[in-house]
């Protein structure tokens, strides 16, 4: 049986699996348990809310990553 609710408003975390690079949503409860939702959306209005990520250009090269800060390096 396929059960839906609306995910608008919903606040949780984008998310890498280390092993095999796939993004999924993370989302908490009040007592620090989660649901992990494979991304299926293609084309999602996100917005960043952490201090800490930076959009990096390297060659051609773009991604968003932590800030130099962040990792302890002085900024480049």
């Amino acid at each position: 049986m396929l059960k839906t609710k609306p995910a608008k408003g919903t606040i949780g975390f984008i998310m890498r699996d280390a092993t095999d690079n796939k993004h999924f949503f993370r989302v908490y409860d009040g007592h620090g348990d989660f649901v992990d939702y494979d991304i299926m959306h293609y084309d999602m209005e996100v917005q960043i809310l952490e201090d800490s990520a930076v959009f990096v250009e390297h060659g051609d090269n773009k991604y968003i990553d932590y800030s130099a800060k962040v990792l302890g390096y002085s900024d480049v």
